[in-house]
């Protein structure tokens, strides 16, 4: 199968998925979440029960686009930890909207095992939304893509 490449398209969305849209890639971006932005390429060999080879493919991928860094675990040492950047912690909205929106349309009445709270207050964050500029919510009759071509 030949994988078309959007590394040219001026649709931000299509590029976005060149970057990250392959599903290892957002699997790895949520462990390293989950781990606190760290995590060493055994651990996510062994949660993810991915093959090395295409672990090593994903994280070479993100890190050329700087969502993410590697780093020795000690000074000299071989063994390496993947640390996300800025870039890659601005993820994490997109993340919990995958999650939210599969709990919302799961066709099972199970609970999620996966619950985002707020530091603060321990309490479950609120469902993301899309809000206008003065702070209305929107729904999709609200939203009109334009092309800017």
């Amino acid at each position: 199968m030949v994988k078309n490449s959007f590394s040219h398209s001026c649709c931000p969305v299509a590029r976005s998925m060149e970057i990250v849209g392959e599903w290892w890639s957002m699997l790895v971006l949520r462990n390293l979440m989950l781990e606190g932005g760290t995590c060493r390429f055994d651990q996510l060999v062994e949660s993810l029960g991915i093959s090395r080879n295409i672990l090593t493919e994903r994280l070479k991928r993100l890190e050329l686009e700087e969502v993410l860094t590697k780093q020795p675990v000690q000074e000299g040492g071989r063994r390496m930890e993947y640390k996300l950047t800025h870039k890659g912690w601005e993820l994490m909205p997109i993340l919990i909207g995958y999650a939210q929106w599969f709990d919302k349309w799961r066709s099972d009445p199970e609970r999620s095992p996966l619950t985002f709270i707020d530091r603060k207050n321990r309490q479950p964050i609120q469902p993301l939304s899309v809000m206008s500029a003065d702070g209305r919510r929107l729904g999709p009759e609200d939203i009109l893509p334009v092309n800017s071509d």
